[in-house]
């Protein structure tokens, strides 16, 4: 399974979609860590999102299969990051998207949501993954520059990732 590479996406990760309960607990653990970061380098964290939704509008321009996979991605990340949950609030925007992504009737349970965009995600490749982690090593090494004292939230936000990407890329 190919990791949604941010840091902001690894709630979704602990919904043990493929992942032993040890791992899914690391997962857990990175997500706290990754919180905790948040509150202190919000700014820099909502930078690194505006870089991925740029990826992905990059990728639906050029090419189609690409596209769903970015979609998947994303909407991966809202969904997380909205806190919804599509069986209590089956209306709840990003559910409705994710749905129609994945060609979903209005009932498709929330897990079931989930497992497609993870499913579909995986159109990332592992090579696509390598550049898409320099990019973001290089967007962390501005935010750095420009607000010192939030370097080290922001180092803990691309440690979490590359945790994460370890352990759901592992055998």
């Amino acid at each position: 399974m190919i990791l949604v590479t941010l840091a902001l996406a690894l709630p979704i990760l602990s919904l043990q979609h493929a992942l032993s309960p040890k791992d899914a607990e690391e997962i857990n653990k990175l997500g706290k860590v990754f919180q905790e970061s948040n509150k202190i380098a919000h700014d820099g964290i909502v930078l690194l999102e505006k870089v991925m939704d740029q990826l992905r509008d990059y990728e639906c321009r050029r090419n189609q299969e690409d596209c769903a996979a970015w979609n998947a991605y994303r909407l991966g990340d809202a969904l997380t990051e909205s806190k919804a949950n599509c069986d209590e609030t089956p209306e709840n925007e990003v559910c409705k998207k994710a749905r129609d992504l994945l060609r979903m009737a209005d009932n498709g349970s929330h897990k079931e949501i989930l497992g497609g965009l993870v499913d579909l995600a995986e159109g990332v490749t592992k090579d696509e993954l390598k550049y898409v982690n320099n990019l973001m090593d290089a967007v962390v090494d501005y935010i750095c520059y420009k607000e010192p004292g939030k370097c080290t939230a922001m180092r803990v936000v691309s440690d979490v990732m590359r945790q994460g990407e370890d352990i759901v890329l592992s055998p």
